[in-house]
């Protein structure tokens, strides 16, 4: 199989181990946000891709630099819609865009969530997931450098294109701003269920962390009778339940919650977790 001349550089430079599904996710995740790129690319130019699954980014080389890999496109598969030359210019529009991304969602985490509005968001629910996953790896510790270079058939010499690089306190201002983004289209998504009833079974002593891990559970005995897995979407409503948690006169057990939910099912249909996309009312109990 050949593969283009142009070559996306990724750079991790992370001095300390990387925990190998984080790693893999983070090329998947900028691996899908290049397929709807060049997916985009070619509908703006009349053309189509009979199978989006053709479009791959594949690794031509890891040096032991932290983790620097090249990335190239492969020219035999998209050959009729995509000339050799063309990967460069492709590549460096599509860098473009993810640093424009990065840019967008590290603004988005330094303003109040209150005054951010869904209409704002120029990204999918699905872009916001991919772009925090591909900055996972680099959010914790280090820096993440991304460039585009074009290689010489003749000379092998390597011409740089275009390049950006961003430190670990940039990188984790974007994640935040992305995953925030995500956590407000959520909110307006479309309930599966409205003003229903919702009774904690189980309650975290801390903060409820915004990727969704969490092991609260609860009962929404109009969906089902059992305790479910729990996640709030909205940083406010998670910041009033847990103001009641800390509330020595009021318990949030003896609470209930009058919520919007999304409801997660099996292959059978059933009931495995609540996604609360927003608390209308808390209704103290009587005895708090």
């Amino acid at each position: 199989m050949s593969v283009s001349d142009a070559r996306i550089l990724l750079h991790f430079d992370i001095h300390e181990p990387i925990e190998l599904t984080e790693l893999t996710l983070s090329f998947g995740s900028l691996a899908k946000q290049y397929r709807k790129h060049l997916t985009d690319e070619l509908r703006s130019q009349g053309k189509k891709v009979k199978d989006i699954n053709d479009i791959k980014l594949y690794i031509t080389k890891i040096e032991n630099n932290c983790i620097l890999a090249e990335l190239a496109g492969a020219v035999d598969v998209l050959g009729t819609l995509v000339s050799v030359a063309n990967y460069t210019e492709i590549f460096v529009k599509f860098i473009e865009n993810v640093d424009k991304a990065i840019g967008f969602f590290r603004t988005l985490s330094k303003r109040d969530v209150k005054s951010i509005k869904a209409e704002e968001i120029e990204y999918s629910k699905k872009q916001c997931e991919d772009v925090a996953q591909f900055l996972q790896v680099a959010s914790k510790k280090g820096k993440l450098g991304l460039s585009v270079a074009e290689y010489s058939n003749e000379t092998e010499r390597k011409t740089i294109r275009i390049k950006f690089e961003y430190k670990s306190d940039e990188v984790f201002e974007a994640q935040k701003g992305a995953l925030l983004a995500q956590s407000i289209l959520e909110e307006k998504s479309d309930a599966d269920y409205k003003d229903v009833l919702m009774y904690f079974y189980q309650a975290n002593i801390d903060k409820s962390k915004a990727d969704g891990k969490t092991t609260e559970r609860a009962i929404i005995k109009a969906i089902s009778g059992k305790d479910l897995p729990i996640f709030i979407i909205s940083e406010i409503d998670r910041d009033r339940v847990m103001s009641l948690k800390d509330d020595p006169k009021m318990n949030p057990f003896k609470a209930s919650y009058r919520v919007d939910v999304n409801v997660e099912t099996d292959r059978n249909n059933v009931p495995k977790f609540y996604r609360v996309l927003s608390i209308k009312e808390i209704i103290p109990g009587e005895d708090t």
